[in-house]
């Protein structure tokens, strides 16, 4: 079994942190021992919670993810404090609930910018310079949307189902290197995420895994950090025969998924 790594003075990256998953994963990793930087839109949520934590162990650097001019001070601000970025989690992200045929193109356009080219953006900040080092870790906040498709989400879907086929090929570029990718897959959690999403949206058959917490996903992201994590990771655990299952019988699993509704 593979040791746990330290995290004590670990540099960590989160984007999407002034709330929901990506604040829950900073209090974790300064818990852990880490310093991080938190990036998100809102200044005065980053400030917020940079005081929670101390100051001594965080970096604010506000950062809209669709911008490449904003991602480039990001990786700039990090390596100017802290001479490095021993991980990046790649958190940031929305999703608006709808039937394809009444879902606006606009809500697709806003979603690939922020859930795909951000992450897109961010790993290629940062990359090259794990690379460089040899050591380092990329994080990708996926979801079981990313795996098993549900009535509603056709657009969210498509997001995340990109991220996990970034995922899984940056798994493969990277295998013999020293450089990891975990790829983080929760259900459904209540979260900020729901004031685009609500849950009256939702199918029941997405909630076929039952309910998640934030600090679950928290916990689960920071031990894969710790463990160095090469592949995917599933919140709860339970989803993964689901998840397997649609992969194996897709059909099956269609008309299964339309039953429950």
């Amino acid at each position: 079994m593979r040791k746990n790594v330290d995290l004590t003075n670990s540099v960590i990256v989160i984007t999407g942190a002034s709330s929901g998953f990506g604040a829950d994963i900073a209090r974790c990793a300064v818990a852990a021992g880490a310093r991080v930087v938190l990036a998100a839109r809102s200044a005065t949520a980053l400030d917020q919670l940079a005081d929670e934590l101390g100051r001594d162990c965080t970096l604010v650097q506000p950062t809209d993810v669709t911008s490449d001019a904003d991602v480039a001070r990001l990786a700039e601000a990090t390596f100017e404090r802290f001479g490095r970025a021993d991980v990046l989690v790649n958190n940031a992200g929305f999703g608006v609930l709808d039937r394809i045929a009444d879902a606006p193109l606009a809500d697709l356009q806003a979603m690939v910018d922020v859930n795909v080219y951000g992450m897109v953006r961010c790993t290629h900040a940062f990359l090259p310079h794990m690379l460089a080092r040899n050591s380092g870790q990329i994080v990708l906040m996926a979801s079981l949307a990313g795996l098993i498709a549900t009535a509603n989400m056709g657009f969210y879907n498509a997001s995340k189902f990109a991220v996990v086929g970034f995922g899984r090929t940056l798994m493969l570029e990277l295998q013999g290197t020293n450089v990891r990718c975990a790829m983080i897959c929760p259900g459904v959690a209540q979260t900020g995420f729901q004031r685009t999403a609500p849950l009256a949206k939702y199918s029941r058959a997405s909630r076929l895994a039952g309910f998640i917490t934030s600090e679950q996903v928290a916990q689960a992201t920071v031990r894969a950090i710790q463990r160095r994590t090469h592949g995917e990771v599933l919140i709860p655990r339970r989803a993964g025969p689901l998840a397997a299952f649609g992969a194996a019988f897709p059909n099956v699993t269609r008309r299964i998924l339309h039953f429950l509704g």
